[in-house]
């Protein structure tokens, strides 16, 4: 189902019909549709909760944003002449290591290591004339970034490197009457029904949450046993 249906078979199932209007257009639950998805997609890990995201990372830069990632779990390079796995270090330790002197005084190369990097400032902006000579350490990415993870890497890279992060990430939102996404389109009644359990959080209704939340975990059980059987199959015996 595109996002339209989605809307339609919601305003039918609940009787909401404050929240979709006569057209069918959006009155509201669109916002309970995507709020549903994010939490099927937190609620367990499915096959599609794995995703690679791949950027560019010009020369001598070493940072790297990811949007809607939740969990990153492994990160590649990759040049036009090689592949490599990044190992991770602790963030202190990156710049312990790596990261002690203003960004024009490192010297490039391929990069080994990588961290999750923070993403914040406290306050919200930094004043560059406040800092004068030190911006250079500031190592968090500047501008809105509430929908992104970053990693720094361990030194600017030497030449245009393709970097590839692997992890969970949120399932697409549905904005446009014609998008979909793996709930929408594998389980269209089960993101329906996620929808609905959060129309009774905002409603205060803890029976309709449980009811709903009880509904919803017996079809992410059996979802989660198709990730288990594809996990084991060919599997002959445990390794040392």
């Amino acid at each position: 189902m595109n996002l339209l249906q989605l809307r339609t078979k919601f305003r039918e199932i609940s009787g909401r019909f404050d929240l979709v209007n006569e057209d069918f257009s959006d009155n509201g639950a669109d916002f309970y549709i995507n709020e549903g998805r994010k939490f099927l997609d937190r609620l367990d890990e499915t096959s599609k909760s794995w995703a690679s995201c791949f950027r560019f990372v010009e020369i001598d830069h070493y940072a790297v944003s990811i949007p809607q990632c939740r969990a990153i779990k492994e990160v590649w390079a990759a040049t036009t002449s090689a592949r490599w796995q990044l190992k991770k270090k602790a963030l202190q330790d990156l710049t312990a290591e790596y990261l002690t002197t203003l960004p024009s005084g490192r010297t490039s190369g391929s990069p080994a290591y990588y961290s999750p990097q923070i993403t914040r400032y406290i306050p919200d902006e930094v004043q560059n004339q406040s800092f004068e000579g030190f911006l250079g350490y500031i190592d968090i990415p500047s501008g809105d970034v509430s929908e992104y993870n970053t990693i720094l890497l361990n030194v600017p890279v030497s030449e245009r490197t393709l970097i590839e992060v692997r992890g969970l990430f949120y399932s697409a939102e549905l904005s446009a009457d014609t998008d979909t996404n793996s709930w929408s389109v594998n389980h269209p009644l089960l993101l329906i029904s996620a929808a609905m359990r959060y129309v009774e959080v905002v409603n205060r209704n803890t029976q309709g949450v449980n009811d709903w939340t009880n509904a919803i975990l017996v079809d992410m059980k059996q979802i989660g046993m198709d990730l288990v059987e594809e996990l084991i199959a060919e599997v002959t015996q445990i390794e040392d």
